[in-house]
């Protein structure tokens, strides 16, 4: 089946890795969501996972979304015509999210999250000055339209996918279901604050709602900067190890397992080989 799925026939090392993945998940048992946030070995991959998630949401794209039709409006869009280019604005983020599918594995999960993240505040930022200038500058209306359209392809490309495939590659199968327990909770509740906070932030601050969404934005960024590893053409087993090292936690290594498993070909025939000289 692997070899149908690749294309190519050597998977032995896939295999090696499977054997690896399910002889730790047999040592450790299965996490609950209660004793994942006890465990000390996997303390920065949820951490990790709470950052990304709640960054995710608390960076406000579903403000933006709200504040879209009132900045098409302001740039001298008919009101007949702003729900189509809603509609465009989601076509958009549909499309950047498709390419994201495609690029990610030839740029890597961290490049585009921080790209995104990086994105996101620095249109967050210039949002906020073209909305306070809009009534003075008559160009900012459309400024603030490019705004708009480069948050939602900043958001798309990064923020918005990415953290969920974090999820798996960070975390064993003994500690996923936990993991994607505790961060689909993260998603939703920031997704709810927001929702629920939003309009009391705007009816107070206006337009410099955003400069919150942009240091949420920032904060995220420096955090994947800092801590999260690359995943890109890692095993499960490699980034165990990456996140061991910042756990200061030692994993248990490859001789135990190796002896444990059957070898793969490559292994039996230098096995046979040296047995027969």
């Amino acid at each position: 089946a692997l070899q149908r799925l690749r294309g190519w026939q050597d998977v032995d090392d896939e295999i090696q890795e499977m054997y690896q993945e399910d002889r730790s998940e047999k040592e450790e048992g299965q996490f609950s969501v209660l004793s994942l946030f006890t465990f000390r070995g996997l303390r920065w991959q949820l951490i990790s996972i709470i950052v990304m998630m709640a960054g995710q949401q608390l960076s406000g794209v579903n403000g933006v979304f709200y504040y879209a039709d009132r900045i098409f409006e302001s740039a001298g869009v008919h009101s007949s015509s702003i729900q189509y280019v809603t509609v465009s604005i989601g076509a958009i983020n549909v499309v950047m999210t498709l390419l994201a599918v495609f690029i990610v594995e030839s740029l890597g999960r961290r490049i585009l999250l921080l790209a995104g993240f990086v994105l996101c505040s620095a249109s967050c930022a210039v949002l906020t000055v073209a909305l306070n200038l809009q009534s003075t500058v008559s160009w900012m209306s459309y400024l603030s339209i490019v705004c708009v359209i480069a948050y939602i392809i900043g958001h798309a490309i990064g923020p918005s996918p990415i953290p969920a495939v974090m999820i798996t590659e960070m975390f064993l199968q003994s500690s996923r279901p936990a993991a994607f327990m505790v961060g689909g909770s993260v998603h939703w509740l920031s997704n709810f604050t927001v929702g629920l906070l939003f309009l009391y932030m705007e009816a107070g601050l206006g337009p410099y709602s955003f400069l919150i969404f942009c240091a949420i934005c920032v904060a995220t960024a420096l955090y994947i900067f800092f801590i999260v590893p690359e995943t890109k053409n890692k095993t499960f087993m490699e980034i165990n190890r990456i996140m061991a090292k910042r756990n200061r936690v030692e994993v248990q290594e490859s001789k135990e397992l190796k002896d444990s498993y059957p070898l793969s070909r490559q292994e039996e025939k230098k096995s046979l080989s040296s047995s027969e000289m």
